[in-house]
Parts: structure tokens; C-alpha cells; sequence
């Protein structure tokens, strides 16, 4: 199949080319940087030049394009200016689908977010889940409207698959997540945070199962895809087993992280720097999220990694990097 890629330099992006390459499908990847171009053609991948919020560099690119995967987004707790998440995330996904409509692609896969359908603390979110609108983020919000403008899109005949991954990790995971996980290994982090908040987690290989299997699901599909959910004290629990370390029972008080969080936001005001504790990422994670999966792996047959598999996996790549001061 001819099938074009948004999102290829993010974390899930590379796994995801790199598997469809190895199935015999002809990839097409949109780059926005000549050096990403440069690297990925050296790879084999076809690549066109283009940037999803503006309209005239797409213009095209579907032509002879069956599959579209569309990861581009920006997931981060913290910009300079928190408009660039509705610009890239709601406006760039637009832009994307409006140029799709003109042409007859046979499937379109949004990755979105657990965030876009996040329920409130306590309640697990599934496939019929609305967010409430309780958004302790810029970035939840913009994963929350794009959705909206997606089944505007699907009404419109666009034959569109959703996917609401949870947290993601794996190999190369240099993430919020996978630093955490390092910093506990590695002795940094002392004490654990929002012991009792819980993470959806999943593993990059069922991410990318269940992103292949999209290819033949029928139009209007939505899954969750999280292995695990999982509470934060369990992970450091889990992490500190996996690496030989006694458990930490040291719990920073939600006031310190508060302070902490607010001033690096303050200094940052100054600095145009990324704050240390973004203010949203604090929220994000003092709230948690938990999510049910159960769908797809009745119905797509996934047998996810549970987070005992997840963080054993991950902390054999952490160590075979020597990434972990034994």
C-alpha cells in the first residue's frame, strides 16, 4: 500500500515507519526540516517537504496516497505560547483532512490521546467517554477540539479510525515517563510524587500492533489502547524491585511541588525556557488518568504488556544502553 506519515520524528513515529518498511508497504513521510528529509531518504522512505499548519505545503501530497497515519501533534506541557497547540494540534489536523477531501484515500488513522477523553479522578474513560471539561491543560484541550473536528470529518465521509494511546514508552523513551523511570533507577529521585494518581500506560509494540490492524477496520472505529493502568507509587515500587534498590517511602508534599512548579514558570516567564515543573504538567499528573482497553483486545485481539512487563522491558533497554549506574 502507498501510505504517507505525519508525525515520523516523534516518539511512536519511528517504530511505526520502520515496521510498515519491513511489511513492503511504500511510505511516504511529511517533514517540515531539510535535515529530517535528508536522514530519511538516506533510509529508504520517501519523503515530502511540508508543514500541516500551512495550506499550500500540502496541497498534493495525497496524490497516489492510500493510508494516511496522522501523528503530527505537539505533545508537550509547556510553549512559549500556548496558542501554537491549537495551531498545530486543531488547525494543522484541518488543514490535513480538508486536502484528504480531495482525494479517495481508503483510511485515515488520528492518533489521538487518552487526554482528549480523560474522565474525572476515579472514573475509568472508555470509547463512549466524553470529556468533561475539566482540562488542566492547554494540550488536553487541544486533543479534546481536534477530536471534535474529527467526527466532523467522519460525517463529511472521510473515512477516518480513531486511536487514544495512554502513555507510551519503550525503547528510547526520553520522555516525562521514561526519565522518571531513569531517575528512579539511577538514585535522582529521592521520593516518590502523587503516589496514588494513576497512569495509563502502554507498550510501544501494542501501540504499533493495534496501528496496523487500523488499516483494515471499518470507518468511525475508535479503541483505547493502554496496557496497564497504574498507579504512580506502584511504578516506583516496580522500578526500584526491577533495579535491586530498596523501596522509597519518602513522599514529596503536594505543597512543594506546587512552589516548585510555580516559580520554574515564573523564572521561565523571563527566561522563554522550558519551566523545570510545568504548572500543567503537575496538574496533569496530580490528576491521573485510567482508561479501559478492554475493547480492543476483545475485539482486535491484543494481548497488552501489563506494567510489570512494561518496566521490566523497559529497564533491560535501559540497562543494555548503559543508561543505569549499576
Amino acid at each position: 500500500m502507498n501510505i504517507l506519515v505525519t508525525g515520523a520524528t516523534g516518539y511512536i513515529g519511528p517504530f511505526l515507519v520502520n515496521r510498515l518498511k519491513e511489511m513492503n508497504h511504500n511510505v511516504t513521510i511529511l517533514v517540515r526540516k531539510e535535515n529530517d528529509f535528508k536522514e530519511l531518504k538516506a533510509k529508504g522512505f520517501n519523503c515530502v517537504i511540508g508543514d500541516i499548519t500551512n495550506k499550500e505545503s500540502l496541497v498534493g501530497i495525497f496524490e497516489d496516497i492510500e493510508v494516511l497515519f496522522h501523528l503530527a501533534n505537539i505533545a508537550s506541557w509547556w510553549l512559549p505560547d500556548n496558542q501554537t497547540y491549537y495551531n498545530v494540534n486543531v488547525d494543522g489536523t484541518i488543514n490535513l483532512f480538508e486536502e484528504a477531501k480531495k482525494f479517495s484515500l481508503k483510511k485515515i488513522i488520528h492518533i489521538s490521546s487518552i487526554a482528549a477523553i480523560r474522565q474525572p479522578e476515579g472514573f475509568i474513560a472508555n470509547e463512549e467517554s466524553v470529556h468533561q471539561g475539566d482540562f488542566e491543560s492547554h494540550y488536553s484541550r487541544s486533543k479534546y477540539l481536534v477530536e471534535k473536528e474529527v467526527y466532523n470529518y467522519l460525517k463529511e465521509g472521510l473515512p477516518i479510525v480513531i486511536l487514544n494511546p495512554g502513555v507510551v514508552t519503550g525503547p528510547n523513551d526520553n520522555k516525562t515517563f521514561g526519565k522518571t523511570v531513569l531517575g528512579i533507577a539511577n538514585g535522582k529521585i529521592k521520593a516518590k510524587f502523587f503516589p496514588n494518581s494513576f497512569i495509563p500506560l502502554v507498550y510501544i509494540d501494542d501501540v504499533i500492533e493495534v496501528m496496523i490492524k487500523s488499516i483494515d477496520l471499518k470507518n468511525g472505529s475508535k479503541y483505547i489502547v493502554v496496557g496497564e493502568n497504574i498507579k504512580i507509587g506502584d511504578v516506583f515500587d516496580k522500578v526500584c524491585n526491577l533495579t535491586n534498590q530498596k523501596n522509597i517511602s519518602k513522599i514529596t508534599p503536594e505543597w512543594l511541588l506546587l512552589l516548585i512548579s510555580y516559580w520554574s514558570e515564573f523564572v521561565s516567564f523571563f527566561s522563554n525556557k522550558r519551566p523545570s515543573l510545568p504548572i500543567d504538567g503537575l496538574k496533569a499528573i496530580k490528576i491521573g488518568a485510567q482508561a479501559s482497553s478492554k475493547k480492543s483486545s476483545k475485539e482486535l485481539g491484543i494481548k497488552y504488556n501489563d506494567a510489570e512487563q512494561i518496566l521490566t522491558k523497559l529497564i533491560n533497554w535501559l540497562n543494555k544502553n548503559n543508561l543505569i549506574n549499576n
